[in-house]
């Protein structure tokens, strides 16, 4: 398993990067939409930190004289810009995305917001980002899409963050070409992902994003009220890595608490994608709304083949539990299924994805009843057998 970093150094890590921020960042004060949109769409604010008096901002396609704004209406940062609410209370300041229409939103070859980062270093803290309701879906209210500016990467922060009303809360992720080989790095801490339509965040590789690398931090989050709490997936990429430190995070009455997808296969293939998870303390409890066909406390799945003709193989799921809590889930607590062929509307060739693993390390538990005892399925091959080379290995 590739080493990661250890939950320990996530706080130094936080503090370090917003002291560097509040040293070299030019401070911005702003007092309504009108001065966020001039602000924002200025190039000359490069490295600015925006300071957002309390209010809501109402996000719109055209200005009060009826012109079109820049983006759609969106808000894209400049290079190395950050945006700041009232440090204390997320909820004074509100980002509103309701008045933007669909076409605020077009279709690209990645997902789209209605706060956009990804360029060099970005930073959103102590606010609250609601209502991009008429977002495609593979949209969110926030995301780390924007073609990266330096050549190796990006790196976002996002902090004691609201982000509801949207299809997904949060994307993080390497989407096309101009990611391949690049790396982004995410802190997400002391949010609150709840009542999108899909998942509350989304992290990892989209197609074309090919030998992209995913570092990202949680703590402390909370994340209720979708589909599916948290993502961690490859979509149609080959040879990409999420590495994934997460500690004392909860995950309930969702569908899915939690879902690690190593490897989606629908209209390609998918192979040699890694994900390393490592979890302490973290809570995935009364996740059990019926609104997807997948359901449970923390799912895992390596290879997942929804069309006929596609597979993936080699990929790797590595899982570290360090007192976690997984209670009153729906089906069952903890499911992992190396390779899975059987789940869309036509059943997939299972001899098309080999090869591929999962390892799951308890370490522990966080149950009041000092045992482990969630409700498992563990499955090397759906249809099976044969297995084809699939596996989940579970040490404890």
């Amino acid at each position: 398993m590739k080493k990661l970093i250890s939950g320990k150094y996530i706080r130094l890590w936080l503090f370090v990067l917003a002291l560097s921020r509040c040293v070299l960042a030019q401070v911005v004060p702003v007092a309504n939409v009108e001065e966020l949109y001039s602000v924002v769409n200025n190039p000359a604010n490069a490295g600015a930190t925006l300071v957002l008096a309390p209010g809501t901002y109402w996000l719109s396609a055209t200005d009060p004289y009826g012109a079109p704004r820049p983006n759609g209406g969106r808000i894209e940062f400049q290079m190395d810009m950050s945006l700041m609410g009232v440090e204390g209370n997320r909820d004074a300041v509100v980002i509103s995305a309701i008045n933007l229409p669909a076409s605020s939103f077009p279709a690209t070859a990645g997902p789209n917001a209605a706060i956009r980062m990804g360029r060099g270093q970005n930073a959103i803290e102590w606010l609250t980002v609601r209502d991009a309701a008429k977002a495609l879906s593979n949209m969110a209210n926030i995301d780390a899409g924007l073609p990266p500016a330096d050549p190796g990467g990006a790196s976002i922060v996002v902090a004691h963050v609201a982000s509801t009303g949207s299809f997904r809360g949060l994307n993080v992720t390497a989407s096309g070409s101009q990611w391949v080989n690049k790396t982004l790095e995410a802190d997400i801490t002391d949010s609150y992902f709840f009542d999108n339509v899909m998942e509350g965040v989304r992290a990892g590789s989209l197609p074309g994003a090919d030998g992209s690398i995913i570092n990202v931090r949680m703590s402390g989050n909370l994340s209720w009220g979708q589909h599916i709490g948290w993502l961690l997936e490859h979509n149609l990429t080959s040879d990409s890595t999420v590495n994934a430190v997460s500690s004392g995070n909860r995950f309930y009455a969702n569908a899915v608490g939690m879902f690690l997808l190593g490897a989606l296969s629908s209209t390609g293939n998918s192979n040699g994608n890694t994900i390393n998870y490592e979890a302490h303390g973290d809570q995935f409890t009364e996740n059990n709304t019926r609104v997807i066909r997948e359901v449970g406390g923390l799912v895992v799945i390596t290879a997942d083949n929804t069309a006929k003709g596609v597979g993936g193989s080699n990929n790797t799921v590595n899982v570290s539990l360090w007192g976690c809590r997984m209670l009153d889930n729906s089906d069952t607590d903890f499911r992992a299924i190396a390779s899975r062929s059987n789940f869309g509307p036509v059943l997939a060739d299972p001899s098309l994805s080999q090869n591929n693993h999962i390892t799951i390390d308890i370490h522990g538990d966080g149950n009041d009843n000092g045992r482990w005892q969630p409700v498992e399925f563990f499955a090397n091959s759906l249809p099976g057998p044969p297995d084809y080379g699939n596996s989940v290995t579970v040490i404890e």
